[in-house]
Formats: C-alpha cells, sequence, structure tokens
C-alpha cells in the first residue's frame, strides 16, 4: 500500500518497487474514507515526502495506519519534523554540521525586518529542483526577488552557506540513507550558487567527472573523518528508511547542510558512456531500496501467514 499526496510532494518508487512482484495500491490520505476497508497489504510505503507541502496529507496518514498492522517505511510522523527550517534547526545541533538558519515569514515582514544579513536566499515553500528560491544580495534587490516569488503568503527565509571550493567552484553532494546504510549518489560541480545536476558543469569537465568518481568509489576519504561522523548522525536523528541529504564540505571537514529529508530522487543518467562511473553507486541505492521492500513484506508474510 503506497501513501501518495494529491498536491504532490512524492518519492518517486516505481525504480525500487517492482510491479511484477507486487500490487501497488495508492491510497491518498487526504481522502481516505475509515469506513472502506484498506486494500489487502504487506507492506505500507509511505511515498510522501514533502513535510512543508503536505502537512495535512501526512496528519491524516495516522488515520490510514490505525487500520492496518503491516510495517511501515517511513512512517509519516518521523517524515512530519523534516519540514527545511525544522529541519535545518534539528541538525544544526550535531557535531559537525552547519546548518543554514531559517525563519518562515510574511513577505512584508522580511521587507521590514532590520536585521537582515546579506547575501541570503529565499525560497517558496514546497518547491525542490531550483523553483521559486533566489538569491539576495544586498536590501536594495529584496522587493524585486519577493515579487519574483509569486505573491507567496509565506517565504524561508534562509542563511546563504558558501559552498565555494578554492577554484571558486559551488559543490553539491548528495547522500542516500536506505535502511540505515549511507551510500553516495552524486558530487555535482557548477559555478553558479544554485547547484543542480542537471544544470552542473559535469557533462562539459572530465576533471570534475573524475572527481566525482573519486568520492563514488570512497566516500570516507573523499568527505573525510568529520563529514562521515557528521552523516551517521544525521541518518540516525532522522530514523527514516528512505531519505538523504544534500550538503557541501565545509574548509575544516564539517557539513555545509542545504537538505536532509525524505524526497531526494534517484535517477539513472543517460547511456552515454562518460556516465558509466555513475551506474554503480546509483544501483547500490536502487538495489538496496528494492532490497528492503522485499525483506519487510517477506517478513510480515511469514509473520501474519496471509496479506494484511
Amino acid at each position: 500500500m503506497l501513501l501518495v499526496c494529491a498536491r504532490g510532494g512524492n518519492i518517486p518508487t516505481d525504480l525500487w518497487i517492482s510491479d511484477r512482484r507486487f500490487t501497488i495500491h495508492a491510497l491518498y490520505p487526504e481522502f481516505y474514507d475509515p469506513r472502506v476497508p484498506l486494500p489487502h497489504h504487506a507492506l505500507v510505503v509511505n511515498a510522501i515526502g514533502d513535510a512543508d507541502l503536505c502537512a495535512a496529507a501526512l496528519s491524516r496518514c495516522m488515520d490510514v495506519l490505525s487500520q492496518s498492522r503491516a510495517p511501515v517505511i517511513n512512517r509519516p510522523i518521523r517524515v512530519q519534523v523534516t519540514g527545511r527550517a525544522e529541519i535545518a534547526r534539528r541538525l544544526g545541533a550535531i557535531k559537525g554540521v552547519i546548518a543554514p538558519k531559517i525563519d518562515t515569514l510574511h513577505p512584508t515582514a522580511i521587507l521590514e525586518a532590520d536585521n537582515l544579513q546579506f547575501p541570503l536566499l529565499l525560497r517558496r515553500p514546497g518547491f525542490h529542483t531550483g523553483e521559486h528560491f533566489v538569491y539576495v544580495a544586498n536590501h536594495h534587490d529584496l522587493p524585486q526577488a519577493i515579487d519574483s516569488l509569486s505573491s507567496a503568503e509565506k517565504l524561508l527565509l534562509i542563511s546563504y552557506l558558501d559552498a565555494r571550493g578554492a577554484d571558486g567552484m559551488s559543490r553539491k553532494y548528495r547522500v542516500m540513507f536506505v535502511d540505515g546504510v549511507i551510500y553516495p549518489l552524486h558530487l555535482a560541480i557548477s559555478r553558479d550558487w544554485k547547484v543542480h545536476y542537471f544544470s552542473s558543469a559535469m557533462a562539459q569537465n572530465p576533471l570534475l567527472r573524475e572527481e566525482e568518481r573519486c568520492f563514488l568509489e570512497d566516500m570516507p576519504t573523499a568527505l573525510g573523518a568529520t563529514a562521515m561522523g557528521a552523516l551517521r548522525q544525521i541518518c540516525t536523528t532522522l530514523d527514516l528508511e528512505y531519505a538523504g541529504v544534500d550538503f557541501a564540505v565545509a574548509s575544516d571537514g564539517s557539513i555545509l547542510l542545504f537538505e536532509a529529508n525524505a524526497t531526494m530522487v534517484v535517477f539513472p543518467p543517460s547511456q552515454d558512456a562518460m556516465w558509466d562511473y555513475r551506474r554503480r553507486a546509483i544501483d547500490n541505492v536502487l538495489d538496496a531500496a528494492g532490497r528492503m521492500v522485499s525483506k519487510l513484506a517477506d517478513a510480515a508474510r511469514l509473520s501474519h501467514g496471509k496479506i494484511i
């Protein structure tokens, strides 16, 4: 049984939940009628990952789960506390993590604030892949930046973390947590402050791809002991069976936190041989997630003698 939100903010699961092995029932908690029996299921996968966008759906999940005895991947109560502002506060308390200060404010309150430190970032909650996310260099640029965010009622005011290395390039590592194990997924490097793999310089620069290869093949050496220790603590603190974290590494080896939640997307690259070095790392994550689903579903069937 797959829990999904009608508004979006869901984790893509088609690459690690096989419809050749499982019958998948998608249930939208916002519209759940407790008078209607749940479909037969051996496992619940909560694919609702965005705590900022999907608060109502995550809350309704409690009603659904009260009717089920099946094991759950990513319990909604744990996802609820992974909104961008809340997770920065929680993970910022971990040794070796430098997290931005994030406040959720009305645009008018931001304009009237007299203690802003520039540069800063503004973001509409509930969006990903860089949508509705802007860099503000100074107070003069603030009104135009706010206007560009489509008259949102609330904005995330985020302190800027400089992720540039000695070469002037910004780096964003992505690491996945699957069933308690840490997996490297990718490293994107860009001249822009807003780093995404699809808009990075990776395809144009073989030296950057070599740096990513070293990270994927030997993550502890690439990141260092401080960052690895922080990642282990982040994994424990999130306490999610499927999640990830985006970050850079500071000069002292600490993690510069961008985000950590269950919404991290895992997509195989194109068939171009240039990306062959990335395939094993991606397959490792997808295979681990698939094994986790099978393990929990099989254990539930054995425990109860039938599908729940």
